[in-house]
């Protein structure tokens, strides 16, 4: 019976290559992966040979079903593969995977190192509850309305992927949007040259412009909010309308009216658009 191995690989040190990711990729017919020279790099460290084939973001909803298609015909085991960490986490993968499940094809996770959890292992935040949002958006007015609903959501602490040549202009809006944030932003995690900063979000920007060579290597951010105050929702807006012309059907001129609501407590705003309302209602008698 066909079967689909959903392989994570190392996020950088091959040391963390296990023996099950080696099962994985010895019992494979067929590797679906998002860059084959990469994965082919994998395949060497186990001296491994296997056909491949590409499955990456801009071809992945044709391939998918063009994968299980041949899965189902020729009863092969395939294992899919990004260039690091989990397919399908911000990374291709997750149609070949739909694919599967969609045709009945047994679907087998082989877990591994993942930069989310690594990022938050070193950050030191409460991340019983967290939240992962990927890569932001690059314009900054999507990128501010998106850090605006952020806080809504209730939880305390999220994660972020972001590229080297953006990571200070990310980090720029969040010390502007949230001061008193906490940060923790990781480079080149289990590499040679891995750099972790930890600190309020405008000591981290200060130590990331210093660095020579920011725009070098892979970032993953971990996001503390909780230390924002409670966010204030506004009061709900109150049509005073039926109150103003109750008062109107026992005599009250519109004024008369308006001036009660006011002395009931009624926001000054709303009594100015009940009186307008009521004004079109007579014009249009």
């Amino acid at each position: 019976m066909p079967k689909l191995y959903v392989v994570a690989t190392p996020i950088g040190n091959l040391n963390d290559l296990t023996p099950r990711m080696r099962e994985a990729l010895e019992a494979a017919d067929l590797i679906a992966a998002e860059d084959t020279r990469v994965t082919m790099k994998l395949l060497n460290q186990f001296d491994l040979k296997k056909p491949m084939t590409s499955c990456h973001r801009h071809n992945e909803d044709q391939k998918a079903p063009q994968i299980v298609e041949k899965m189902l015909a020729e009863n092969l085991t395939v294992a899919l593969t990004c260039d690091a960490g989990t397919p399908g986490i911000s990374d291709p993968g997750h149609l070949l995977v739909r694919a599967c499940w969609d045709a009945g094809v047994p679907v087998e996770p082989v877990c591994g190192p993942s930069a989310v959890v690594t990022c938050l292992s070193a950050s030191g935040f409460d991340a019983r509850e967290f939240a992962f949002y990927g890569f932001l958006p690059r314009e900054k007015k999507a990128l501010s309305d998106k850090l605006d609903a952020i806080p809504r959501g209730g939880v305390p602490v999220f994660v972020l992927y972001e590229s080297p040549h953006r990571v200070v202009e990310l980090v720029d809006a969040l010390a502007g949007k949230w001061p008193e944030c906490l940060l923790c932003v990781c480079s080149d995690l289990t590499k040679k040259y891995e750099r972790i900063y930890r600190g309020p979000a405008p000591e981290v920007l200060s130590q990331l412009r210093d660095n020579p060579s920011v725009e070098k290597g892979e970032y993953c951010l971990a996001v503390d909010i909780s230390a924002l105050p409670p966010i204030e929702e506004p009061a709900p807006r109150v049509d005073v309308t039926p109150w103003m012309l109750a008062r109107m059907l026992d005599g009250a001129s519109i004024r008369e009216a308006a001036d009660a609501a006011l002395e009931a407590g009624y926001p000054r705003n709303e009594v100015y658009r009940a009186k307008l309302r009521i004004g079109e209602m007579f014009e249009e008698e």
